[in-house]
C-alpha cells in the first residue's frame, strides 16, 4: 500500500498502549495519518508518543474507557483539533485467564466491560460527528477465540463474539451512511499478552486433561497492523460488516 493512501487521516486508536494497538498506531504515522492514541496510563501513553515522534505525528489523549462521559469528550475534543474524525481503531483488551469455576460474575463484569461495551462507547461517540462529516471507517480487533472457544479465557471470548456481532450490526445500520465497519480477529500473536494467554491454558490444561489448542506459526503485532491500514484505506473500500482472521490458519472451525 502507498504511504499515500492513508496520508492526513484522523484514526482514533482505543487501547494504543497495548502491543497492538502500539504497533497500529506506528504504522500509521508512518504511512502519513495522524493517529490519535489513548488509553488509561498517561504514562504509556507519553512514552508510545516519544517513540513514534522520530516517525510520524501522534497525539495522545489518557481515557478511562469505562466512563461513557470521558469517551465521549475524547470524540469531541479529537473533532475540536483536527476538524473530524476519518476512522476509528477500537483495540482494548483485558488480561484475566482463568479456570471458568474460578471467574466469578465481577471478573465477567470486569472483561464484557472493558472490551464490548467499551467498543460500543467508542463507537456511539464517533458515528455522530463520522454521519455530520459525510462517512468515516471503524476497525473492531476481536480475537480468534470469539470462533475457538479457550477453556481459560470464556469471558473474553463471549466479548469477541459479541464484538464480531456488533461488527456486522453496525456495518448493517450505517451502511448508507458511508460508514464502513470491519473487524480483525488475531490468532496468537507474540505479545506478553499471549505469554499469559499460553501459561493459563498450560495450567489448565495439566490440571484438567483439556485437549491442546491448535497453534502455528505465532503471528507478530505487524500483521494484525498492516490487516488494520489495509482495512482503512480505499483499497478495502467494498467491504464492510467482515470479519477476517488473521492466525496463520489456525482457527479449526469454518
Amino acid at each position: 500500500m502507498p504511504c499515500t493512501a492513508l496520508e492526513g487521516k484522523v484514526v482514533w486508536v482505543s487501547g494504543a498502549t497495548g502491543a497492538l494497538g502500539a504497533e497500529i498506531c506506528r504504522q500509521l504515522a508512518a504511512a502519513g495519518a495522524s493517529p490519535v492514541a489513548s488509553s488509561r496510563s498517561e504514562d504509556k501513553l507519553s512514552a508510545l508518543q516519544t517513540d513514534i515522534q522520530p516517525i510520524g505525528e501522534i497525539s495522545i489523549i489518557p481515557v478511562d474507557i469505562k466512563q461513557e462521559a470521558t469517551i465521549r469528550a475524547v470524540a469531541d475534543e479529537i473533532v475540536l483539533r483536527h476538524g473530524r474524525i476519518d476512522a476509528l481503531v477500537n483495540s482494548t483488551s483485558i488480561s484475566l485467564f482463568a479456570d471458568f469455576l474460578d471467574l466469578d460474575d465481577e471478573a465477567w463484569r470486569d472483561i464484557l466491560d472493558s472490551k464490548l461495551m467499551a467498543y460500543v462507547r467508542t463507537c456511539r461517540a464517533v458515528i455522530p460527528h463520522m454521519i455530520e462529516q459525510g462517512g468515516g471507517s471503524i476497525i473492531n480487533i476481536s480475537g480468534r477465540s470469539a470462533r475457538q472457544p479457550l477453556p481459560t479465557h470464556l469471558p473474553g471470548g463471549c466479548a469477541n463474539a459479541a464484538v464480531n456481532l456488533l461488527t456486522k450490526g453496525l456495518a448493517d445500520r450505517y451502511y448508507n451512511d458511508n460508514i464502513r465497519v470491519n473487524c480483525v480477529a488475531p490468532g496468537p500473536i507474540e505479545s506478553k499478552r499471549f505469554s499469559t494467554i499460553k501459561s493459563s491454558h498450560e495450567k489448565n490444561e495439566s490440571a484438567t486433561g483439556a485437549r491442546p489448542v491448535l497453534t502455528r506459526d505465532i503471528g507478530q503485532p505487524l500483521d494484525i497492523a498492516d490487516a488494520v491500514l489495509w482495512l482503512l484505506s480505499d483499497r478495502s473500500k467494498h467491504l464492510t460488516g467482515t470479519v477476517i482472521p488473521v492466525d496463520g490458519g489456525s482457527t479449526v472451525c469454518v
